[in-house]
């Protein structure tokens, strides 16, 4: 474990209910705002033709495609040697 995580670890255990509500609010939201910001730093670097990969949990294993058309949250994703198209949120998207 990191030490940051060692420090939340401790925090876990040494804090009132009052308190570690509250704590964990403020990660949630610093969870939140990275994960809007990562969404849309993905939405402006991809283009339609753009190769990426996701992860498809039930298959358990990457799926390569290129970007058909980039919508608001998803992405729709032509999966290669198929003729397969996915409708993926950007946030599982990884540009290859």
């Amino acid at each position: 474990m990191s030490s940051n995580l060692d420090i939340i670890e401790t925090l876990a255990h040494s804090l009132n209910d009052s308190d570690l509500a509250d704590a964990i609010n403020i990660l949630h939201k610093a969870r939140k705002a990275r994960q809007a910001n990562q969404l849309l730093e993905m939405k402006n670097t991809l283009a339609k033709g753009d190769v990426v990969e996701f992860y498809h949990s039930t298959k358990g294993e990457y799926i390569r495609g290129s970007i058909k058309k980039v919508k608001t949250k998803k992405a729709l994703v032509i999966e290669e040697n198929s003729l397969m198209t996915w409708d993926v949120p950007m946030g599982m998207l990884k540009k290859v």
